[in-house]
């Protein structure tokens, strides 16, 4: 007898095996089945509430991007890990949860983006919180947001106010410049108007005319430097300052447990041990079979 034929019979003796056991297997299935709906039944309801905070984006002293704390997801991640944040959170909920507890029900996500088969993170975070309270779920989520965002805003607020402060210096320069070139020019005018020869007119006019000149200079650079200062502090309001994109809703249906996958396991299950009993059945029948023909 050849290979294929051997491997024919057996396969044709485990199908024949299966119908001769179809009711234990259909059986069990349907046994699985309503351990699967019990077991849901019994269960809890869950609700999940989400909340998502954009870390922020650092950039260097000319507005390009760098690597920094706010540009790092995975750092984020690491912070809501932390039981400093978790404990700190688990307070802010004013709500009977403990920071393990809460350390349990949450999960953190750190979506990415595809643009010509380059993967890369997106400097968002998406915290979900699973409770069975609907209110302590999105109680819990918005705490982890709100103390995620005051950890990382420190450094760009720092940042923002040295911005502010200098941005300040330039514009009270700049004015303190123009009331100095206003002043020159007016001196001039008096001068132009005034007694006396075109040489000694030239003498008095001439400081005040390196002082508009001077004046001038200092203003186009101090325009300049007051424009830039600007374009920084849009880049660091705009761009680096984290904040909450989603507040966490109150959930108003249950995301678990789910039927339909419970029942499908519980199936799954009773189709897996229907099989197991019917090859053991068969076993047993042909060690009986054994044993008779030996007597």
């Amino acid at each position: 007898m050849s290979t294929d034929e051997s491997t024919s019979i057996d396969v044709g003796a485990w199908f024949a095996t299966l119908a001769r056991n179809w009711w234990v297997i259909v059986g069990l299935v349907v046994i699985g089945i309503i351990v699967g709906a019990v077991v849901t039944i019994a269960q809890p309801k869950e609700y999940t509430a989400t909340a998502s905070v954009y870390i922020g984006q650092t950039t260097d002293a000319t507005g390009n991007p760098m690597a920094g704390l706010n540009s790092n997801a995975k750092a984020a991640v690491q912070l809501l890990a932390s039981q400093v944040v978790l404990k700190e959170a688990a307070e802010r909920t004013g709500m009977d949860i403990s920071a393990s507890r809460l350390r349990r029900e949450t999960t953190v996500e750190t979506p990415s983006s595809t643009v010509k088969t380059t993967t890369s993170v997106v400097n968002i975070v998406v915290i979900s919180v699973t409770d069975t309270d609907a209110e302590r779920a999105a109680a819990a989520a918005n705490a982890l947001s709100e103390v995620l965002l005051e950890r990382l805003e420190s450094g760009v607020d720092e940042k923002i106010a040295v911005l502010e402060k200098q941005l300040a210096e330039n514009q009270e320069a700049y004015a303190a410049s123009l009331a100095r070139s206003v002043e020159a020019q007016e001196a001039l005018a008096d001068i132009a108007k005034g007694g006396g020869s075109a040489a000694d007119k030239s003498a008095a006019a001439s400081t005040w005319v390196a002082l508009t000149q001077a004046a001038a200079t200092q203003q186009e650079s101090l325009s300049k430097s007051i424009q830039q200062t600007q374009l920084l502090l849009l880049s660091a309001q705009q761009n680096e300052e984290p904040r909450v994109l989603h507040e966490a809703a109150v959930p108003d249906s249950p995301s678990g447990p789910a039927m339909t996958v419970n029942v499908a396991i519980g199936a799954l299950a009773g189709l897996v041990i229907g099989v197991i009993v019917a090859f053991a059945r068969r076993g047993l029948a042909d060690r009986r079979r054994s044993r008779t023909a030996a007597a």
